[in-house]
């Protein structure tokens, strides 16, 4: 235990009897609550072999860590509650504006606007430019990105084993 925390075990059961002492406690309750508070400080202050602090090096952390873009869209979905922020509602309008723009359909052009209802489903795109869209239109949004996706899965067959060729 180095000399710092043991002078600031010392210190914290000085500050105690202090405390107490203006309080208006007897000597003896004076020194038994400085103990235990001494001593709380000392057992706070140790660390013991399994813990992992123990032998772990000192690494500092840098200030200027930012969140991923996956992230901070993650934490912008509140399950609880079912709304989804203004981040992730951006986001998943850029993508579905990219894959109806693909298709030649303007999401923001009224006469549009049935072909659009067509591919995406009814009122979708008002709901998602919304102030608060919840996390069922990002869901409907995010399944029409997948309907209009660019390439469609093709269907893969099992693979066969390879033959044993003989000499």
């Amino acid at each position: 235990m180095s000399v710092v925390k043991v002078l600031t075990a010392i210190g914290s059961a000085v500050v105690a009897a202090i405390v107490f002492t203006v309080i208006g406690f007897a000597v003896p309750y004076v020194i038994a609550f400085a103990l235990v508070t001494g001593a709380v400080a000392v057992l706070a202050a140790i660390v013991m072999p399994d813990d992992p602090r123990a032998d772990a090096p000192l690494i500092p952390i840098p200030t200027d860590i930012r969140a991923s873009e996956i992230s901070r869209l993650a934490w912008a979905l509140n399950t609880k509650t079912g709304a989804a922020g203004t981040r992730v509602a951006l986001r998943v309008r850029g993508i579905l504006r990219h894959r109806l723009e693909r298709l030649g359909v303007d999401p923001d052009d009224p006469l549009d606007r049935a072909r659009r209802d067509d591919l995406i489903g009814p009122d979708l795109w008002p709901r998602l430019a919304g102030s608060e869209p919840d996390l069922a239109d990002i869901v409907s949004a995010l399944d029409a990105i997948d309907r209009l996706s660019p390439t469609k899965p093709t269907k893969t067959t099992k693979p066969t084993k390879p033959t044993k060729e003989t000499p």
